[in-house]
């Protein structure tokens, strides 16, 4: 059966005990902070990775644009040389033009739609990690609720304890009890007589 109680012995204890839960509480609120701050960190990053690729995206989609105009300009000026048999002056090289561009602009389109995914799942796990159930909501129950909650019951107890230890407990004394005192001269008394009755029975027993 487990015994029930507190043990004086164990003050000392309950003190580092209570001393090392507030420091745990204090460590875990320094540790929630930096996670907090890493993460924000991770998406600023993030956010300004994304609106670099936006920026190379819309640069992209100008030189399209340009190049779109151009091919559109060159096929406006053709005219068809019946002795050659085609159209002059040829736009090939701004058709060539207009296809590297639409390839660029497709390469950082899919970049920027990858990063804008990124930034998605960093910013879920943000609210995930600052919900209630989260990393940083349970940090704070911790923390603010059941540190403060811990220590003041062990407090408590000590306080309880470190009461008992000052208090002075006192005995009745025996000498209040008439019946029971005694005379330490009267008990010598007996105490040599029979001693010396146990030593004459000693030298009758040896005759």
């Amino acid at each position: 059966m487990v015994e029930q109680g507190t043990y004086i012995r164990d003050v000392q204890t309950l003190e580092q005990l209570s001393q090392q839960i507030e420091h745990s509480g204090k460590m875990m609120a320094n540790i929630d902070s930096g996670v907090c701050n890493y993460l924000y960190s991770v998406k600023d990053a993030l956010d300004r990775q994304l609106d670099f690729i936006r920026e190379r995206l819309d640069d992209a989609e100008n030189r399209l644009s340009e190049a779109e105009g151009a091919l559109s300009s060159c096929e406006a000026s053709q005219v068809l040389v019946p002795e050659l048999g085609e159209y002059v002056p040829s736009c090939l090289e701004e058709e060539q033009a207009v296809a590297v561009a639409r390839d660029e602009v497709a390469d950082w389109q899919h970049k920027y739609e990858e990063a804008q995914h990124i930034v998605r799942e960093c910013q879920s796990d943000i609210d995930d990690y600052h919900s209630p159930s989260g990393g940083h909501g349970l940090i704070e129950n911790m923390v603010h609720d059941q540190t403060p909650k811990a220590t003041r019951l062990l407090d408590d107890c000590i306080g309880k304890a470190q009461d008992i230890l000052a208090s002075d407990v006192e005995v009745e004394s025996i000498q209040s009890v008439p019946f029971l005192s005694y005379n330490p001269v009267s008990e010598d008394a007996h105490k040599d007589n029979s001693y010396e009755a146990f030593r004459n029975s000693l030298r009758g027993f040896f005759k």
